[in-house]
């Protein structure tokens, strides 16, 4: 990868991107996809040479015929590369006004919390009272499904590495926390749960994919999110076989459903507005310093949303 210099996107009408938005960045969200997607294995292949980051925060500075919005206003929302830059056009039917709210809590919603609401309302049909097992719950989408799991009631068991990313977990709203990395944990999850689970979110893969299925209840939903510990597991179809099991895989596309993905954004930017839900971000990097917080990422040293800005203070933790 390799930081430059590029010109500042032109808007034109009548262009194959129908990008009619031009956004001064303050803020861009880091996921494990844009490491996979710079390294050319992302499900949807982007040619290099391009800018990587598909998600962003900051102020529209300028706009053509058909924008949905007007310089000053304050946007945020999920693209498919471009994000780690100063400006980015965007077509406006792919941001969501977000207000006063901060630009580095703005750009962690649009990718992580919105994966997290169709994982859990739209694949997993969560309601009060279900019990659900999130794994990675001190990351940024586990971080997001706990808080959005609680706003509806659910019992949540959490799991996590070191003592700092339980504590996060646990002070997230997790009735119960875990530590993945001792070998009993399965037997943890039974202890608090000899029922089985609900619901598994799962972004790890791996291993903890196949011990996961085995923790279901009947008729219980094991949620794919992705595979951060880097091995994709084949699962064994007897285990939903002999209960009734389902395995549903989370992965969205604002263009295949954009009217829903624009409701579930808004939603989701209303309910932060509220208080209900809330980003934590630890990690905040300048972009010069890009390559170093996919570092972070990648080795797991990171608790919450890692955001690279543009502007403003930066902090880093751990």
């Amino acid at each position: 990868m390799i930081l430059n210099q590029t010109a500042i996107p032109k808007l034109e009408v009548g262009q194959e991107d129908r990008a009619d938005t031009l956004v001064k960045i303050e803020a861009a969200g880091l996921n494990f996809a844009d490491e996979i997607a710079i390294a050319g294995n992302y499900q949807d292949r982007i040619e290099p040479p391009f800018i990587p980051g598909n998600e962003l925060a900051g102020t529209v500075v300028e706009t053509i015929k058909g924008s949905k919005f007007s310089p000053g206003d304050r946007v945020a929302g999920q693209i498919r590369n471009g994000a780690f830059a100063q400006y980015c056009a965007v077509p406006s039917d792919r941001l969501m006004a977000i207000g006063d709210l901060p630009a580095p809590i703005a750009a962690a919603l649009p990718v992580s919390y919105t994966t997290a609401h169709i994982a859990l309302f739209v694949k997993g049909n969560l309601k009060r009272g279900d019990t659900i097992l999130i794994h990675a719950a001190a990351g940024g989408l586990g971080f997001a499904a706990t808080q959005l799991a609680k706003t509806v009631g659910a019992r949540i068991i959490a799991t996590a590495g070191d003592e700092d990313k339980r504590r996060v977990a646990k002070e997230n709203g997790a009735d119960h926390v875990i530590d993945y990395r001792q070998s009993d944990w399965p037997e943890q999850v039974r202890a608090f749960a000899p029922d089985g689970v609900d619901i598994i979110l799962d972004p790890v893969g791996g291993e903890t994919s196949e011990q996961s299925l085995r923790l279901l209840a009947w008729e219980g939903r094991l949620l794919v999110c992705g595979f951060a510990g880097g091995k994709i597991q084949a699962l064994k179809a007897n285990y939903m076989l002999v209960k009734s099991a389902s395995v549903h895989g989370v992965y969205w596309s604002f263009d295949r459903a954009p009217e829903a993905i624009r409701t579930i954004q808004q939603k989701l930017v209303e309910q932060c507005s509220r208080g209900e839900i809330r980003p934590l971000i630890r990690d905040l990097y300048p972009m010069e310093d890009l390559v170093a917080a996919m570092e972070s990422l990648r080795s797991r040293r990171t608790v919450g949303k890692v955001i690279i800005a543009t502007s403003g203070p930066h902090q880093r933790q751990g």
